[in-house]
């Protein structure tokens, strides 16, 4: 079986799927993906909301004021309007952080996986 894992998702390119491990968990089909996007979600609504509906954006205002903490993850659109969450971050977290740059990196890395395997 032909596989690349991550902490968040494994891709199953044998069955062409996605299986989220953080987050929404389960499988998602290639074929049923719309659009992926690289957000950061305000900590505080995790679980509570829709997915990636509170958002923390990257601003250099929070430098002045208490910034947030949030998760990194990949908001997955389906073709059928529905959302998916898969958060690359397990633990709360701030911007200009090591632990935020890796996990952008890696989000990041992730979305061009998915944008790759949705567009064959």
């Amino acid at each position: 079986m032909s596989e690349k894992k991550f902490n968040c998702v494994d891709f199953d390119d044998d069955n062409k799927r996605i299986n989220i491990l953080i987050g929404d968990k389960g499988f998602v089909d290639y074929k049923d993906i719309a659009k992926v996007s690289v957000l950061n979600e305000d900590a505080k609504y995790r679980g509570v909301s829709e997915p990636f509906s509170h958002q923390v954006l990257t601003a250099a205002f929070y430098f002045f004021m208490q910034e947030p903490a949030f998760y990194v993850g990949l908001k997955i659109v389906l073709k059928d309007g529905s959302i998916k969450a898969a958060y690359v971050s397990d633990n709360k977290i701030h911007m200009q952080t090591s632990i935020y740059n890796e996990e952008k990196e890696e989000a990041e890395k992730i979305k061009k996986m998915i944008d790759k395997r949705i567009t064959e």
